[in-house]
């Protein structure tokens, strides 16, 4: 998967970083697949444009909130990180040095074709979670494009402000993740 990156940074040229897979992850073998917005800034590593000091891989081990999010939220699911993968709708960082940046319909059309590509990658993806109405969004473009068959289980984004203002977002994800381990269980 990580070969794709390296392919998709030189499509792409400079001046967009795409983060790495992480090798911790379900990769190829994953069963369900978590789809977020776009990169934040902790997962920009150093061979990024902008310098970022992050990990340089899209993580639920990474030192930023949502990713702890992420990991508690799984964990307490029981789903093991063996069996799903972390990516996002836009695979570039849309932000600057000093402010992160949401994708816009442009951004999140432009992007379809790419996670096309990631879903060819992952032949036993069975279970889609889109994160946040971006994640959903670029998801619904892919499905109406390419009509993939899988279970589509949309939720909120798990970032520290959403849990923040919809004190119900927490408890909601967490079930979300419990039935996409009954459906994984049952396949």
């Amino acid at each position: 998967m990580n070969d794709w990156v390296e392919n998709l940074r030189t499509r792409l040229g400079d001046g967009e970083s795409v983060p790495w897979f992480d090798p911790a992850s379900g990769g190829v073998a994953a069963r369900s697949l978590f789809l977020l917005e776009a990169p934040g800034q902790k997962a920009m590593g150093a061979e990024a444009e902008l310098r970022r000091t992050g990990s340089g891989i899209i993580s639920i081990d990474n030192d930023d909130p949502t990713a702890r999010n992420c990991w508690m939220l799984r964990d307490e699911a029981g789903l093991p990180y063996g069996k799903s993968v972390h990516w996002n709708v836009v695979p570039w960082y849309l932000g600057t040095t000093t402010r992160i940046a949401a994708p816009g319909k442009s951004e999140i059309r432009r992007a379809t074709p790419f996670l096309h590509e990631v879903m060819t990658l992952l032949p036993s993806v069975e279970v889609v979670v889109p994160m946040g109405r971006k994640a959903q969004a670029g998801w619904a473009i892919y499905q109406e494009r390419y009509a993939a068959k899988v279970h589509t289980l949309p939720t909120w984004h798990p970032s520290p402000r959403v849990f923040a203002s919809r004190p119900a977002a927490r408890r909601e994800i967490l079930e979300v993740m419990q039935k996409a381990v009954r459906l994984l269980e049952t396949t």
